[in-house]
């Protein structure tokens, strides 16, 4: 078994095990407890555990002694990364989560199944709410656990830089909502927001962070723990770059099927090029799909036609290369362990790639 496929093993097993606690001080409240811990298992199984492998080679990288607190870690880090999928789900009125209901949907119908009283929706939406808390609840004692094991020193630099993490990705959501909010003819001035928000919604938690708590388990210095986050800063604007892409041209296998970003409207890198690359030909045709939820079919292929059509992702497509490239030469420079930066190096291409 593979060091990778190892570390796969044991944060699972740690998620497991933290919602066995969690359910644990659930039990006064009976199967209602178990309908919101349900839904975060769900929620927190399966996907690649970028996030967490990222953390663990990250730590031993850093020549970290401490393997169990970041298992423990890199646990809560998946947590997070739950419960920012179940508010997601809600925020984004999605439908589906990995091929199955959302936690929303699925709690509407146990209403509707059981006959319950009141708007099965909007009881829905709140029960995925509130099992998304109780998911920031599980990540906040997995968190407890694992900076339990350490010295006081990294546990204090830990726990510091997960909050610092935490709120990034709140604040940074807030900001994707509100800029997907204003008029098309503003995307000209947004472009700043929409780098804040892939630096701060995604960035922040799917490499920065990672990386970053990783190797202040190992006890890295200051400078150490800063040179790794600039590189996590990287890749993760490199991951958002490819999700925004898929986002357009994406297929049902990749996880973003092709036209869902279109439809909701969201302010992507992508849309901020095209739309101040386009012609008045090519902006009237994103505009009649960008943000209209029943846009038609032909009326979203026009749009993602239209967005080719300005060059905007072949541009796009040139800044993740380019950024991956000085993220991957960074690290080389870091000195890091080898085998565990080799596996960190096999992270970046993965995360730049992610089945194009």
């Amino acid at each position: 078994m593979s060091d990778q496929a190892k570390w796969r093993s044991e944060v699972d097993r740690a998620i497991l095990a933290t919602l066995a606690e969690l359910a644990a001080s659930l039990v006064v409240v009976g199967s209602g407890g178990e309908d919101l811990t349900h839904a975060i298992a769900r929620a927190t199984e399966g996907g690649k555990r970028v996030r967490s492998t990222m953390l663990i080679a990250s730590h031993h990288a850093h020549s970290g002694p401490h393997h169990h607190a970041a298992v423990r870690l890199a646990a809560a880090v998946e947590l997070f990364h739950g419960a920012a999928l179940l508010h997601d789900d809600v925020l984004d009125d999605s439908d589906t989560r990995r091929g199955a209901p959302s936690a929303h949907r699925a709690i509407e119908a146990l209403h509707k199944e059981r006959g319950w009283q009141g708007d099965a929706e909007a009881f829905g939406r709140a029960g995925a709410i509130l099992a998304g808390d109780l998911a920031l609840m599980a990540s906040a004692r997995a968190l407890q656990t694992a900076a339990s094991r350490l010295p006081e020193e990294s546990r204090e630099r830990v726990i510091r830089l997960f909050l610092a993490m935490s709120d990034l990705v709140t604040a940074g959501q807030y900001l994707d909502m509100r800029t997907a909010t204003q008029p098309l003819d503003d995307l000209p001035q947004q472009e700043g927001d929409i780098r804040a928000t892939m630096r701060a919604k995604t960035a922040s938690y799917t490499c920065e962070g990672p990386l970053a708590l990783g190797a202040a388990v190992a006890g890295a210095s200051d400078a150490e723990i800063a040179a790794i986050r600039e590189i996590g800063i990287s890749l993760g604007i490199a991951f958002q770059l490819r999700d925004d892409v898929l986002g357009l041209v994406g297929t049902a296998a990749t996880g973003k099927p092709s036209g869902d970003d279109v439809r909701e409207g969201k302010r992507t890198l992508v849309l901020f090029l095209a739309w101040t690359l386009g012609t008045e030909a090519q902006r009237g045709a994103i505009r009649r799909a960008v943000g209209v939820r029943d846009a038609s079919a032909a009326d979203v292929r026009g749009a993602i036609k239209a967005i080719a059509a300005t060059g905007a992702i072949d541009a796009v497509e040139l800044e993740i290369a380019t950024t991956t490239a000085r993220a991957r030469s960074a690290l080389a420079g870091l000195g890091l362990v080898p085998p565990y930066a080799r596996i960190l190096d096999g992270i970046a291409v993965d995360v730049a790639a992610r089945d194009r």
